[in-house]
């Protein structure tokens, strides 16, 4: 793709000019450059600690982009994002104080340059990593779509983002879905330093958008009656009813990537195409325009510019002098507040037998039954065998708009699902196995935990991710993985891992009123077990932990299928006069240890037994936990069972010395309690003979019994 062939025409390609709109999109370009200018004037003076990445020659694309849209359509932009959000009316005072870090800020402070949020004209949020704007747009989409508005989305990105999975995730999911959400690339030729000829392959841009089947507008981007013109044309489309569209708007930006700084005599550029370009300024060509229509004065064009500038000094004057954030705010909003009332609603009998298959789709049709906000959305999520039997009969209950299959594109739809929840929807979304959600970790990361503290409480993330750990059957290295802590170290995330059927069902019902993201974690051995289950809707608080029996011998913590196994190996211990604290975690995070801490002071021992990796895993934080608040109450050091550091084999032989089991965990209780050997003996054949009569790929049997 040479650079030569996307250069605009010098000629100003606006017939049938409305004076008064051209001098209005001229205006709103000025104050654009002159606000971006100051922020390159003043950066080095220390007041603005954040990046900056200037829009510079880039206007008529914000301000014909936005022309197009109504203060109720919504807009996702990038980490280069001041154009979009004063083009789409956001409040430049409160721009300004956000890159001063002032709580003032439009962001109160904790989003800076990169973060710009104004629900009030619908700039719903800007995010930095390349790509992730696509997804989002296709959820605040997905969000109207459900809401029966007619009002659309807009995700900008960069010619950049057309490499990423993401937007293919994205425009597939789209236009399957035939969403109200208008991609809208601005191509500046340059990705940081990087050419595009030296990132693509010699072909237009809009080759992208027809390979998924999407009208597309190419323009050229420094023309702001062509941007607007192909903006207006491409949204009238989609509020008909046809679905997403493309418009890419050719155009260059003047300075350096990140920073203020004209960057021509870096020497990445080819000598001379800044010049050319600054040649073919938006501003200047439409000042042009306007001087030959006679709209436009030098003395009327002094007066916008002194207007704009001391508008801009005020900004400035008010950012220096507003109040930082008061430090002992910053772990507020990290949580969206929980809800006044959980709206339990017991059924006519207390409880009845199913399993924990069965109670996780009970507790789904309950909830969706009662807000029709709930939907759900996964691959496989209308699989004849109903993912495990947790989704059978679903789409034939609720139909197509509530129970949506999913595209193979975890990261564009779970993006997806995180834009419907910012839009007030109660997404469920379904990864048939934890790794799955690996290529969707970018979206729950970086915008699912962050959403609601960096846009200073202005949207909660109502997002349910269903996770399901393999095991067993030689499903081997990837599918057997447990990996709760990496998500349970993300500040943002709610993690809950239940062990039986009552919690499946109480906790997912929780976890669907929640206002923010919650992974839930299923084990497939915790699905077959089967128990007591409420049959009315009866949602419990994700708030901690459980205790499941009392003792003074030793605290056992566990969670999802270990706890399982603990309750296995105490039942053993109770027979040998040993009765150990048996909690079960259930809540990963937050992780509420205020039980844990109780036992212990009065046990002074503890066995952490973790269903996913002993290194780095939750056990090893549990007991780096205790041992700083417990300390003094210890009578031997805390031990963590779980599993080993190495890849999960396949063999069997191999797997039964990998997986831990109840033999384990009594074993380490009775040493800690200080039971004789004879009960050491005696304990460790009774569960070792218990284990071999079953074959190595079924849960042992307590786990099937009721709870």
């Amino acid at each position: 793709m040479s650079l030569e062939s996307l250069a605009p025409a010098v000629a100003f390609s606006a017939p049938q000019v409305d004076p008064q709109q051209l001098l209005a999109f001229y205006r709103s370009m000025v104050r654009i450059r002159r606000a971006e200018e100051a922020i390159a004037r003043r950066y080095g003076e220390g007041g603005m600690r954040c990046p900056v990445h200037l829009s510079i020659g880039q206007e008529a694309a914000a301000v014909g982009a936005c022309a197009a849209l109504r203060p109720t359509d919504r807009a996702v932009s990038t980490h280069r994002c001041h154009g979009h959000y004063l083009a789409k009316g956001g409040d430049l005072t409160a721009m300004v104080a956000e890159l001063y870090g002032k709580a003032t800020g439009c962001c109160g402070g904790r989003g800076g340059s990169m973060h710009l949020f104004d629900d009030a004209v619908g700039m719903m949020a800007s995010v930095p990593v390349v790509g992730s704007s696509v997804p989002l747009g296709a959820g605040l989409a997905l969000g109207l779509q459900q809401r029966g508005e007619d009002d659309v989305a807009v995700a900008f990105l960069g010619d950049a983002a057309v490499e990423e999975g993401a937007f293919h995730e994205a425009a597939n999911f789209a236009a399957v879905q035939k969403l109200p959400v208008l991609f809208f690339i601005e191509n500046n030729l340059y990705s940081v330093y990087t050419r595009i000829d030296e990132r693509q392959p010699d072909r237009p841009l809009a080759r992208m958008a027809a390979a998924h089947d999407l009208p597309c507008w190419e323009v050229d981007g420094n023309d702001v009656i062509a941007v607007a013109e192909a903006t207006r044309a491409a949204v009238e489309r989609i509020r008909s009813g046809a679905g997403p569209a493309v418009v890419i708007a050719n155009t260059y930006r003047f300075r350096e990537h990140c920073g203020p700084n004209f960057d021509d005599e870096l020497g990445y550029r080819p000598t001379g195409e800044l010049s050319r370009w600054q040649d073919r300024c938006p501003i200047e060509r439409t000042r042009a325009t306007l001087q030959s229509l006679e709209s436009l004065d030098d003395a009327a064009d002094a007066a916008i510019v002194a207007e704009i500038d001391t508008e801009i000094a005020a900004a400035f004057a008010a950012a220096e002098a507003a109040p930082f954030p008061l430090p002992e705010t910053v772990t507020e909003k990290l949580w969206a507040p929980p809800p006044l009332s959980l709206g339990a609603v017991p059924g006519p009998e207390s409880t009845r037998e199913m399993s924990a298959e069965q109670a996780i789709r009970e507790a789904t049709i309950q909830a969706m039954e009662h807000d029709p906000t709930v939907f759900l959305m996964g691959e496989g999520a209308t699989d004849p065998k109903g993912i495990f039997g947790t989704t059978t009969g679903l789409r034939e209950r609720f139909g197509h708009d509530r129970v949506l299959e999913m595209p193979v594109a975890e990261n564009g739809f779970t993006g997806a699902a995180v834009g419907a929840a910012m839009m007030g929807r109660r997404p469920i979304v379904i990864h048939q196995r934890v790794e799955f959600a690996l290529l969707a970790f970018e979206q729950l990361a970086n915008n699912a935990a962050k959403m609601h503290y960096v846009s200073n409480g202005q949207h909660a993330v109502p997002l349910v991710v269903r996770l399901v750990v393999g095991r067993g059957w030689g499903q081997g290295p990837a599918h057997s993985q447990s990996l709760e802590a990496l998500f349970s170290y993300i500040p943002g995330l709610k993690v809950v891992m239940p062990a039986t059927p009552a919690d499946c069902k109480g906790l997912l019902l929780g976890a669907i009123a929640e206002d923010n993201p919650v992974i839930f974690i299923e084990h497939r051995w915790v699905h077959y077990g089967r128990g007591l289950v409420p049959t009315g809707r009866v949602p419990l608080p994700l708030d901690g932990p459980k205790r499941l029996r009392k003792g003074d011998a030793v605290t056992i913590v566990a969670n999802s299928y270990m706890t399982l196994e603990a309750i296995q190996a105490a039942e053993a211990l109770s027979r040998q006069g040993c009765e150990v604290d048996l909690i079960d975690l259930r809540v990963l995070a937050p992780l509420n240890l205020d039980l844990v801490y109780e036992s212990v002071e009065r046990t002074g021992r503890l066995i952490a037994v973790d269903t996913g990796f002993t290194s780095f895993g939750i056990g090893a934080e549990i007991t780096a936990r205790v041992t700083e608040r417990c300390f003094s109450h210890l009578k031997a050091a805390p031990v963590r069972i779980g599993l080993a550091s190495h890849p999960t084999p396949s063999s069997r032989s191999l797997a039964s010395v990998y997986y831990p089991r109840s033999t384990q965990i009594a074993e380490a209780a009775a040493r800690l309690a200080g039971l004789p050997q004879a009960s050491l003996t005696a304990l460790a054949n009774e569960l070792r003979e218990a284990r071999e009569k079953l074959p190595l790929d079924i849960p042992h049997p307590a786990f099937r019994g009721p709870f």
